[in-house]
């Protein structure tokens, strides 16, 4: 993310003074202490216990000196001054910096919650599967979705963590579900987006296997949405990692399809079961150009007996227009917003009709 892409969130002004005491000493010691390091070892370099340095070498040694010791001056400064902090960091910086500094604590905090938007086949308009998707309840700024906090996640290890967080409560809460109404979640899937470090991370299979043998939850009710530039990433290891998925019962779908870098090309190489349709490409279904793309995605996953969802449908042209393109899979607004957990528990057992079927008037049975 940079600096254009960084996000403006407003903290409350009482707090302002409490936070920017933390960050002032977040920041010193992020710059102090390799600083510390850096230092001793420029000066074992120029009394020349590592060795005889050049003329040239030396010369080198001695402006790295010179500007370490100018950022130990510059930490120094932001210690001592408040004031001065704004100097050195824009209001922008500060509040992404806060954030990213909240953010390493929303875990330990429990501040991350789970919706669920529901996946519809237009077949029987029933609910088939859902999508699980983080929030993040921030105690000041309130809801946080996550296309504006996954990405500073992501920046660090802290999305492995948030991932495996994701993945274990989801499959807990299908469970649960499943255990509290006896024949109503049976055969409902749970996605769980898989970011990319999490798909390169060597004990990935390790971790799900115990989800699944901790929650109860059985495998073939798990999916694991990867979008394609996360595989062509890892390619050699995402293609070992979705073959030994799919040994073990996990379907796995690819997400975002066709903004990645592989699309149609290398469909036939990667041992997936699922295509999700971005919704990039439902809302230019207008476009004659549109219409011809997803008629050739969905062609072509029925033609590699592949399941396939188109997200982001808002309209009811939208879903005429994908039945009679052979999609019958789909989740968006028009049906239901993510919901929470005991909405989809209504819905599910049909104590709520958030769809309104009847008026949609889509012809399932």
């Amino acid at each position: 993310m940079t600096s254009k892409q960084m996000l403006n969130f407003n903290y409350p002004a009482a707090m302002n003074s409490e936070i920017n005491n933390g960050m002032l000493l977040d920041i010193s010691n992020e710059l102090r202490t390799p600083l510390t390091v850096i230092q001793v070892a420029l000066d074992l370099l120029s009394c020349g216990k590592l060795g005889t340095l050049s003329q040239e070498e030396y010369r080198m040694v001695e402006i790295a000196t010179n500007n370490t010791e100018r950022l130990m001056r510059l930490t120094n400064v932001i210690e001592g001054n408040i004031e001065n902090l704004g100097i050195v960091v824009s209001d922008k910086e500060l509040a992404q910096l806060k954030l990213e500094r909240d953010l390493e604590k929303a875990l330990s905090r429990n501040e991350f919650s789970l919706s669920y938007q529901p996946i519809i086949s237009l077949k029987n308009n029933k609910v088939i599967g859902l999508e699980a998707l983080i929030r993040w309840e921030h105690p000041y700024l309130g809801t946080i979705y996550p296309d504006q906090f996954i990405p500073l996640a992501e920046k660090s290890d802290a999305i492995i963590q948030i991932s495996n967080w994701v993945l274990k409560e989801a499959c807990r809460q299908l469970s649960q579900w499943q255990n509290d109404f006896p024949g109503y979640f049976d055969l409902l899937t749970v996605s769980v987006n898989i970011s990319s470090k999490h798909l390169a991370e060597p004990n990935l299979l390790e971790q799900i296997k115990q989800v699944i043998q901790e929650t109860g939850l059985k495998s073939k009710n798990l999916v694991l949405e990867i979008t394609e530039s996360a595989i062509i990433n890892n390619k050699i290891q995402a293609q070992e990692i979705l073959t030994e998925l799919q040994n073990l019962g996990i379907r796995v779908c690819i997400d975002d399809f066709g903004m990645g870098y592989s699309s149609f090309s290398r469909l036939h190489e990667l041992p997936f079961n699922v295509l999700k349709i971005d919704r990039y490409f439902v809302q230019k279904m207008n476009c004659l150009n549109g219409m011809h793309i997803i008629e050739a995605i969905t062609n072509m996953s029925h033609n590699l007996q592949l399941e396939v969802i188109a997200e982001g449908v808002e309209t009811l042209e939208q879903v005429f227009q994908l039945q009679s393109l052979g999609c019958n899979k789909v989740q968006g607004y028009l049906f239901a917003k993510p919901l929470e957990n005991h909405e989809i528990a209504d819905l599910v057992c049909g104590k709520i009709d958030f769809f309104n079927f009847s008026s949609l008037n889509l012809g399932g049975n």
